[in-house]
């Protein structure tokens, strides 16, 4: 039989080395947010923000952009950049040699998961500029990963992003207190896309996370800024409608997948179990995904009835040009 009392004991100690280990995060947030704050700044305002992602310095979300809030909204931030920094080192020592000795995911292992949707969606004359920016703007939150894309997302001005990075990536290695809440396997805030190394991992034949958070940065990146000739009108490598943004990632990611099952037989076949063996994709948005990917296995060209689902249509176009649309997010062309 078992031994029932040494197996219990077992699970105890387990529980209490893992107290003890977040135990120790605790100690390391409180710190880096001493460190931080210098004596000058409210170690619990920094110690807030590395735990709840908030920013609440003084006027914070007012509208009220004094020279003076200014200021402090200037040295607020940069003390919760050091903050966060901080926090990544003294964390990282927490974790086994081996992952902090991996090695960068190699540029061309990402570049090719999404290389057909960008080869299926983008014009021609934009292709190559399209996978070069979404190569270098996508990162795999490994330890390197994960530290060089916290630095990317410093450099902006949304915090937000590398405190999702920072927490994404150490709850992985079990280092992040229960309290604080990060529900992504990958995240696009706007000029850059990041992805959990254990999203890679996920058992659904469907998903690939990385084309779905590029996907994301092809409806944010504007050719012109890459000195690209841009037609009246265009303002995005691919226009998607505001309202399908979702669809179209999901239906990416799924897609990117039945198109490396070969032969069109052999595609729609895969398609049609999507909906039995599926598991990862958001439930609200899961049958228009499903019906979409079905029907761009079936077609000639796949990619041609993505983009004619949830593109902008040329009338679409012209009544955005001139404003005349119901919803204001359109607009703007968000």
């Amino acid at each position: 039989m078992p031994d029932l009392p040494g197996i219990a004991s077992c699970a105890m100690t387990a529980i209490q080395m893992e107290h003890a280990k977040i135990h120790i995060v605790n100690r390391h947030i409180r710190k880096a947010a001493e460190d931080a704050a210098a004596g000058q700044l409210s170690v619990p305002a920094i110690e807030r923000f590395l735990r709840t992602g908030e920013e609440i310095w003084e006027g914070a979300g007012s509208g009220r952009f004094t020279l003076a809030q200014i200021n402090q909204d200037g040295i607020y931030t940069q003390a919760v950049k050091t903050g966060m920094t901080t926090l990544f080192d003294l964390l990282a020592e927490l974790l086994p040699t081996e992952e902090r000795s991996a090695q960068p995911v190699l540029p061309e292992a990402i570049r090719q998961r999404f290389e057909p949707m960008v080869r299926g969606l983008v014009q021609i004359d934009w292709q190559e500029v399209a996978l070069h920016e979404l190569t270098r703007r996508t990162f795999i939150l490994n330890f390197p990963g994960t530290k060089a894309a916290m630095a990317a997302e410093m450099k902006t001005c949304y915090l937000g992003a590398a405190w999702q990075i920072l927490w994404a990536f150490f709850e992985d290695h079990g280092l992040k207190p229960e309290e604080i809440e990060i529900r992504c396997d990958g995240l696009s805030a706007g000029e850059f896309a990041h992805v959990r190394s254990s999203a890679l991992l996920i058992d659904d034949p469907y998903s690939d996370v990385v084309v779905h958070e590029a996907a994301h940065l092809l409806h944010y990146l504007k050719p012109e800024h890459y000195g690209l000739h841009v037609r009246r009108g265009q303002e995005r490598f691919v226009d998607v409608e505001f309202r399908h943004r979702e669809l179209f990632a999901y239906v990416c990611e799924a897609y990117s997948r039945v198109v490396l099952q070969g032969e069109r037989r052999k595609r729609i076949a895969f398609a049609d179990k999507m909906r039995a063996d599926a598991f990862s994709f958001a439930r609200d948005e899961f049958e228009s995904v499903v019906e979409l990917v079905i029907a761009s296995a079936a077609a000639r060209n796949g990619w041609r009835v993505i983009r004619k689902a949830t593109v902008i249509s040329p009338i679409r176009r012209r009544r955005l040009m001139i404003g005349s649309t119901d919803d204001p997010a359109e607009n703007l062309g968000l």
